[in-house]
């Protein structure tokens, strides 16, 4: 039972996050059940997984995004379910290593990967985040670094500022993200935020609600996959959605009412948060018994 309460309390906390910043919190979620819980790697992967889906799911019912927010992630999906296959396979073929040895000390090799990777990803997050936040410059518009390259097809979706989006440079973005949410658990969010502000200039209320969307797709991919290698512990799942669904509905009430700025800042804060707890993680695998 106690057990049961943490995971309902860390799924609410993660929710809430999840619903105000438009991520599905796998990228909290695998530190927290693989540090302080114990829980092995694959297995905190694949059940971060399946929880975001339910966050997912949630969050898209209370936006109710308009049709206009749907054709962008749907063009998406096919680099996205191709990029999930080629991560969860990865992390499965890293499981069966079992351990690599440095300097004498036998180190699991899943664990030390997984880690490095989100350190090395959550670092570069968190410096152009508080760049980006530093900057101030909410209320200027600003192109993004790939929405000008024209590789036809385009796609044009008159709900969204810009409007034009190349189909190869969304396809090749979507395989990336794919890639690293198949292997790190994450539905993406804490990647398609930045891109989609940075990369492709979306305003940040926009593209909150287009990642909500994204995230609910490749959850569900990350999922099914997951679930074929035997990734997913339905108990651990149940227990961390229990308050997870109500947390992400607030989340997605205060949300809407807060600044660009502020939702910057926030966003920042939680990435600082996730980088100590992997790094810590890593120092205590690289150092002495």
């Amino acid at each position: 039972m106690p057990l049961f309460l943490a995971a309902s309390a860390i799924g609410g906390a993660i929710g809430f996050l999840s619903g105000l910043f438009g991520v599905g919190g796998g990228f909290l979620l695998v530190p927290v059940l693989h540090v302080y819980a114990g829980v092995p790697m694959p297995q905190a992967v694949g059940s971060a997984a399946c929880y975001a889906l339910g966050l997912a799911t949630t969050a898209v019912l209370a936006r109710r995004p308009r049709s206009g927010f749907l054709e962008l992630p749907l063009i998406l999906s096919g680099g996205l379910f191709a990029g999930v296959l080629i991560g969860t396979r990865t992390l499965h073929l890293l499981t069966q290593w079992e351990t690599v040895e440095f300097f004498g000390r036998e180190i699991p090799a899943v664990d030390v990967t997984v880690l490095a990777a989100y350190a090395v990803l959550l670092l570069g997050i968190l410096i152009m985040a508080l760049k980006d936040a530093a900057a101030r410059g909410s209320s200027v518009r600003r192109r993004g670094v790939l929405s000008a390259i024209r590789v036809p097809p385009n796609a044009v979706i008159p709900d969204l500022r810009p409007a034009s989006y190349s189909i190869p440079v969304l396809t090749w973005t979507s395989l990336g993200i794919g890639m690293l949410s198949g292997f790190l658990g994450m539905s993406g969010g804490l990647v398609l935020i930045p891109a989609a502000v940075w990369l492709f200039g979306l305003r940040i209320h926009d593209a909150i609600t287009i990642t909500i969307v994204i995230v609910w797709l490749v959850s569900l991919q990350s999922t099914v996959l997951h679930a074929v290698h035997g990734n997913i512990s339905l108990p651990l799942v149940a227990a961390l959605l229990t308050c997870g669904a109500v947390g992400a509905h607030i989340g997605v009430r205060v949300g809407a009412g807060c600044s660009a700025d502020r939702l910057k800042y926030g966003f920042s804060g939680m990435v600082l948060a996730a980088l100590i707890v992997v790094c810590g993680r890593l120092a205590s695998l690289f150092g002495a018994d």
